[in-house]
């Protein structure tokens, strides 16, 4: 990547593409290279950029590109370092961006998959920007036809598109510009579980029903004194974080499409756990992948036939698990991967679930991946359980709901602790 103008890096899914992005556009950064770098994501995987930039580059001035049209395009002029913008906003701002004569060292498309459609008005845009060097990142730039992987190599290429292509010309053209590494062939370089927090952006309408239902609590918790009262707040938060209850409209649903998009093996075979069984239905009929349901409602012969299928069937392929049905005593070593679409009070309770596929003997790396969302009841309990494990679950998980510390709960529902007023309070064991 630091040695081409264009590349396309189409490493399989879990092996860095965004590390590696940001480490050679840090690198050429620092050979003054680089003075603006524009990175386009899907809406949903902006923030998961900021915080790995901040991990990996905390030297790079970064900004998203947020607000209205006005304050957009105020945003596209600035001399900061690297900008952040989602595929809508390209497509939405492209001609104000070229009036502008706005142009960029380096533009990165992230999951460039989202181009793959050369007659897109979302292609068009983004092959329009200005730039003089082109990075692509996509686990799956070749998902149905040839002319999906040339339209996103047309962007690395920086070329006006050609009508056909044959394999071997693709291939050709794509020589010094394309890699690609499977886990399998960098499988002694890898420990044997990679666990990801994904930090998703809820989508517009998404959004919105959340923020009314949140504030609607947030006035509600001076009321709310009995911890099951607030839980149930808590639970139709996270819910909404799920789907929106009003449109459908689901940004983890978009991400876990883009995992599963990604995978091509007969090995590749996902496990997702839910504390939903409502939220496993939804999934299940929204996505491509053969998909079964093991949750405890099944009987117990129904339950064994459909672990059968999810062992014997070659992938790729879903597994979608009730995370209090299936958390324990399975063994699924066959699973390739393990998504927590949704956060369980309790971090043993998801390690558990993690372990039905992490037995002993495996033989590859497991990939896991946890769901959480931004500026959510999800992002305060994560940061709870990384503090807290321990007293987290004491207080939490298996108390008598009468002695359920509210303090906490209240934290989780409205972001405001009493501990900015107050010296932080300690649980005893007397209390719990």
């Amino acid at each position: 990547m630091v040695e081409h103008q264009g590349a396309l890096l189409a490493d399989e899914m879990g092996l860095g593409k965004t590390v590696q992005a940001i480490a050679a556009i840090a690198h050429l950064r620092f050979e003054v290279v680089l003075a603006r770098t524009l990175i386009v994501t899907p809406t949903s995987l902006t923030s998961n950029w900021m915080q790995e930039l901040a991990r990996w580059a905390p030297a790079l001035a970064c900004r998203r590109i947020i607000g209205n049209a006005e304050d957009r395009r105020a945003t596209y002029g600035l001399p900061i370092p690297v900008l952040l913008a989602n595929y809508q906003q390209i497509r939405t701002d492209i001609q104000q961006v070229l009036a502008d004569g706005l142009r960029w060292d380096l533009v990165v498309l992230d999951e460039a998959q989202w181009i793959k459609n050369r007659h897109s008005s979302t292609s068009l845009a983004c092959k329009l920007l200005r730039r003089t060097r082109s990075w692509a990142l996509s686990a799956t730039p070749l998902e149905n036809r040839l002319e999906e992987f040339a339209s996103v190599l047309d962007y690395v290429l920086d070329r006006a598109s050609a009508f056909s292509y044959t394999r071997n010309q693709l291939h050709e053209e794509a020589e010094g510009h394309f890699l690609r590494r499977r886990k399998a062939e960098v499988l002694q370089e890898l420990p044997p579980m990679i666990i990801q927090e994904l930090p998703v952006d809820l989508l517009p309408s998404q959004r919105a029903t959340y923020d009314d239902l949140e504030s609607e609590a947030i006035n509600m918790a001076s009321e709310l004194n009995a911890p099951a009262s607030i839980l149930a707040e808590i639970t139709r938060l996270k819910q909404v974080c799920n789907f929106d209850p009003e449109t459908g409209e689901s940004a983890k649903l978009e991400v876990l499409q883009g995992i599963l998009q990604s995978l091509c093996n007969a090995d590749d075979k996902v496990i997702v756990f839910s504390q939903y069984v409502e939220t496993l239905e939804r999934v299940a009929s929204q996505i491509d992948l053969p998909a079964d349901i093991y949750h405890g409602a099944l009987a117990s012969a129904e339950r064994d036939e459909v672990l059968s299928h999810f062992r014997s069937e070659p992938g790729p392929r879903v597994l979608l698990v009730s995370l209090r049905a299936g958390g324990v005593g399975l063994n699924i070593p066959e699973a390739s991967h393990v998504v927590l679409f949704d956060r369980w009070w309790n971090p043993a309770v998801e390690d558990q679930a993690i372990q039905r596929a992490h037995r002993f003997g495996r033989l590859s790396t497991l990939i896991v991946i946890k769901l959480v969302v931004v500026d959510s009841v999800e992002e305060r309990i994560t940061e709870l359980l990384h503090q807290k494990r321990e007293l987290f679950a004491a207080v939490i998980d298996d108390a008598p709901s009468s002695k359920i510390d509210s303090t906490i709960l209240r934290h989780v529902l409205t972001g405001v602790s009493q501990a900015n007023t107050q010296t932080e309070r300690k649980v005893s064991s007397e209390q719990i």
